[in-house]
């Protein structure tokens, strides 16, 4: 009957070593299976902002070059109606010589 409960005795302390080194591995796989969903979704989320990054550049980049080409053509606006205006004076500035000298 000693045996008998010796017995039992070990053969209960086998099943609990058993059973801490499946928990104990269990463990592992789940801390490991976390880490890889960890650095799955870093990856992820670093490539959605690289993405919106990109796009917000090119929006802005538009934006400047719409901003450009409507300040340049205000500038030629601008421009055209200096030289209309110069040729006035010019002619003014020569009837006047011509007026001076007559």
């Amino acid at each position: 009957m000693v045996e008998e409960t010796i017995r039992s005795i070990r053969e209960t302390e086998k099943k609990a070593d058993e059973m801490v080194r499946s928990a104990e591995e269990r463990g592992r796989e789940t801390a490991e299976a976390a880490k890889e969903q960890a650095l799955s979704a870093a990856d992820q989320i670093i490539k959605s902002a690289r993405e919106q990054a990109a796009e917000v550049s090119e929006h802005a980049r538009l934006a400047g070059d719409r901003a450009e080409a409507k300040a340049l053509a205000e500038l030629e606006k601008e421009v055209e109606t200096l030289k209309f205006s110069a040729l006035g004076r010019e002619k003014e500035a020569v009837d006047l010589v011509i007026s001076l000298l007559a």
